[in-house]
């Protein structure tokens, strides 16, 4: 009975939090530190909801999901606001009733249950533009093909310097050396890139009207915020 009270609460907590953050990740790509203070109370429902988990599957899910951020992090995949996220998503919602599949949900699986659907969203936006690109990264071996297909595009050199949140992946030096790379690390400044490459411009070493294969930064908040709201509705059939 009184988790059927709470629950309303815990709910709308989650997406107040998710929302704000979300429009933070958009706009910036970062989260001011004290944006947190308002959502660290949502860890309480842990607490109210306790005797209704299993207590090892709630454990093993909120760890296995911070073991996995924290390895993205570590590879500069992520960003701390992503971790900090899942934790106080995870301990928030210890138990969550979606319509279908409730079982794992139930249990305590919440943390994992969200990151495998935003895992599975993200990677969909990116077979989709492994299927647009693939056929643009010949002359490269099939790995880097594959890599840079799903998460890069060509983009002109004028087109790059007029995006936000866009990263070179074609790296370009003082002299007009090329290198390709097929990733980025989110400390990275997009500014920073799209001075040099203006600079480049400016002294010809660079042409404007040239294409190079850049890759966006991904706010992945809000794929945790349609990952979370999936999660309501159909839990994982397990």
């Amino acid at each position: 009975m009184i988790f059927l009270l709470i629950y309303p609460f815990q709910v709308a907590y989650s997406l107040v939090m998710l929302v704000v953050t979300s429009i933070f990740d958009i706009k910036s790509r970062e989260i001011p530190d004290k944006l947190w203070i308002p959502f660290l109370p949502i860890v309480v429902f842990t607490y109210l909801e306790h005797e209704y988990v299993n207590t090892f599957v709630f454990v093993y899910s909120v760890i296995m999901s911070l073991v996995v951020l924290l390895a993205l992090t570590k590879l500069g995949l992520m960003g701390g606001a992503d971790v900090v996220l899942m934790v106080l998503l995870g301990l928030g919602n210890p138990v969550v009733r979606p319509f279908f599949f409730p079982r794992f949900s139930l249990m305590g699986g919440e943390s994992l249950t969200v990151l495998i659907y935003t895992s599975l969203i993200i990677a969909l936006g990116g077979v989709s533009n492994l299927l647009r690109n693939y056929s643009r990264t010949k002359g490269f071996d099939i790995r880097t093909r594959l890599v840079l297909a799903y998460s890069g595009k060509r983009m002109k050199v004028r087109d790059f310097l007029n995006s936000r949140f866009i990263y070179p992946l074609t790296v370009i030096d003082d002299k007009g050396n090329m290198k390709l790379r097929t990733t980025f690390q989110v400390e990275e400044d997009d500014r920073v890139w799209r001075e040099k490459y203006a600079e480049l411009v400016r002294k010809g070493v660079l042409k404007d009207d040239m294409e190079i294969w850049v890759t966006w930064g991904v706010p992945v908040i809000p794929f945790f915020l349609i990952g979370y709201v999936l999660s309501l509705f159909v839990g994982l059939p397990i």
